[in-house]
């Protein structure tokens, strides 16, 4: 193989942890805007997950998770210290994950909670696009404590407020085709 295949194939190869870089992002944006559309496109269609509450088809997780749920008013969660190895069509990965919610209690009170752990994956190429075949999330650590924050006072009363749904600013700010861009 000489130097112009040798860099054409790590290009290749970037290009392709690039691709599933962007999956667990819509992954992630998917979850926290309730985006049903979003999250069913980031998954095989015979894919599965393992997320502790659920542990079942990737498809019955993606109809229950966008449900309102009333014990989280605010989540948001991210993935970071990717690592993934590929192999033609296959992938393996871990991701980091920090996952943060806010839970408000019937008392008035709310509860901040900080999750930390893994997201371990299995990805294939299906059609030219890389999606998740099977996903399994692992706690490392719990961080909970009584929320100090007022949302409706200081620069949360006067920027504009993210939502957990598609009705999210960023869902008319962005190109409509943004969030579906492999």
């Amino acid at each position: 193989m000489d130097m112009s295949d040798t860099l054409l194939s790590e290009l290749a190869l970037l290009i392709d942890k690039q691709k599933l870089h962007e999956l667990n992002v819509r992954y992630c944006i998917g979850v926290d805007r309730k985006d049903h559309a979003l999250l069913s496109r980031v998954w095989a269609e015979s894919a599965t997950i393992d997320f502790g509450l659920f542990r079942g088809s990737a498809s019955e997780f993606c109809q229950l998770i966008v449900l309102d749920d009333p014990t989280v008013s605010i989540a948001h969660h991210f993935a970071s210290n990717e690592l993934f190895e590929l192999q033609g069509d296959n992938a393996t990965g871990q991701s980091y994950v920090i996952g943060s919610t806010v839970k408000p209690h019937e008392d008035g009170s709310q509860e901040n909670q900080l999750v930390g752990g893994r997201y371990l994956d299995t990805y294939i190429r299906e059609d030219g696009n890389w999606v998740i075949a099977r996903r399994h999330f692992v706690v490392d650590w719990v961080h909970a404590q009584v929320s100090l924050a007022d949302y409706q006072t200081g620069i949360a009363a006067v920027a504009t407020n993210g939502k957990p749904s598609t009705d999210d600013i960023s869902y008319s700010f962005l190109d409509a085709t943004f969030f579906e861009r492999e």
